[in-house]
């Protein structure tokens, strides 16, 4: 009999292909799906839709009392709640999905953020223990303790720390997508300062390949930085892009970004985060393969994404 997983985030852009992979692998796969349309993409996935949110704590320890492996990838991406509340609404869902799981030794696979620790002094990669940063991602940090916390409780919990950009296969509502939007929104390309400054990134059919991993072959309490790349600078992308677009870059302060985007997105293209994935390649066997970021904006699956928002603003 096959193994069952559950799987929060299932209908997400990437837990979609960690949904579609673990199916193919064999597993018996269980989605949570908030809406018709998600059930309809999950059943082509050959999953099994299960219809709740996050706020369903019951039916979260049912899913996972009755699961071998929960991969959890759902986040309240609503940004215009308070960012404290979507990290206890992320708590609560962690303490429903560990309360099925607890003495079972069986894996809980969570999601956190690479962008929570501080960037490293000589413009270096950071490692999973380095120190957090001094700025509001860091919230995100005591979800992730909270979950980890269940190891104590026999559950096998491990951390995935994805980087600022997940990009790939035409994703139109990621960071990188918004940044070709907000180009043609305004009529220009921006970067804040001297733009010199690197994320971190991840092709998505990778970063899905890590959750198996992962939940196979990770010990309790593990953390992994799940990135592809660390040296795109935000510059390039922003000259990527304006070449894409068929506009000019150029750089702007940081209280024009507040002002242009708010707080909350000047701050997300503000972060300095350059996160080593050594130790999941080397522990887990990672092996990270997408195309980079810079070409799939200038050649790649963003070009149809760019062509897209180009008509959509024409017919406005």
């Amino acid at each position: 009999m096959s193994q069952k997983v559950f799987v929060t985030g299932a209908t997400g852009f990437i837990g979609r292909l960690v949904t579609d992979l673990a199916v193919k692998e064999g597993y018996s796969v269980r989605g949570l799906s908030r809406r018709d349309e998600g059930d309809a993409l999950l059943m082509s996935l050959g999953a099994t839709p299960v219809r709740g949110d996050l706020t369903n704590a019951e039916l979260l320890t049912e899913e996972s009392r009755n699961a071998d492996i929960v991969l959890h990838l759902a986040f309240d991406h609503d940004f215009s709640k308070p960012y404290q509340q979507l990290v206890d609404t992320e708590i609560a869902a962690v303490t429903a999905l560990a309360k099925g799981l607890e003495g079972t030794g069986k894996s809980l696979v969570v999601t956190n953020g690479t962008a929570n620790v501080a960037a490293d002094p000589n413009g270096g990669e950071t490692d999973e223990s380095a120190p957090l940063a001094d700025h509001f991602l860091t919230n995100r940090d005591v979800a992730e303790k909270h979950a980890l916390s269940f190891v104590d409780k026999g559950i096998r919990v491990v951390s995935i720390r994805l980087p600022q950009y997940v990009y790939g296969r035409g994703n139109a509502t990621g960071f990188a997508a918004q940044l070709i939007k907000m180009a043609i929104k305004s009529g220009e390309s921006v970067y804040i300062g001297d733009g010199e400054y690197c994320f971190s990134d991840v092709y998505v059919d990778d970063a899905a390949q890590l959750y198996l991993l992962a939940a196979k072959h990770a010990k309790p309490g593990d953390i992994f930085n799940g990135t592809g790349h660390t040296t795109t600078t935000y510059k390039a992308i922003a000259t990527a892009v304006s070449e894409l677009v068929g506009v000019p870059d150029r750089s702007i302060t940081r209280d024009e970004a507040v002002a242009r985007w708010g707080p909350f997105l000047a701050g997300f293209i503000g972060v300095t985060n350059r996160a080593s994935n050594r130790k999941a390649v080397e522990q887990l066997g990672w092996k990270p393969v997408g195309p980079g970021l810079l070409w799939e904006v200038r050649s790649g699956s963003y070009v149809a994404v760019a062509e897209k928002f180009m008509n959509e603003a024409a017919a406005l």
